[in-house]
């Protein structure tokens, strides 16, 4: 499914996280796998993962 995800859209496997509102630890693996960019830094890692949860809700929410 993240395959066909749009390349501005944060892919799928964003909502997979590790506990309430914590990114999962595989986060930045999957994300490279897909060929998608991430902060270097795990800190700012951190800080987009949230927006892009936010950014996911938004979009899916009428379609």
């Amino acid at each position: 499914m993240d395959g066909q995800t749009l390349v501005d859209e944060p892919s799928l496997s964003t909502l997979i996280a590790a506990g309430q509102k914590v990114m999962h630890p595989m986060y930045r693996h999957v994300a490279f796998s897909l060929g998608r960019e991430v902060p270097a830094e795990e800190r700012h890692l951190r800080e987009l993962w949230p927006i892009d949860v936010f950014r996911l809700h938004q979009l899916w929410r009428y379609r």
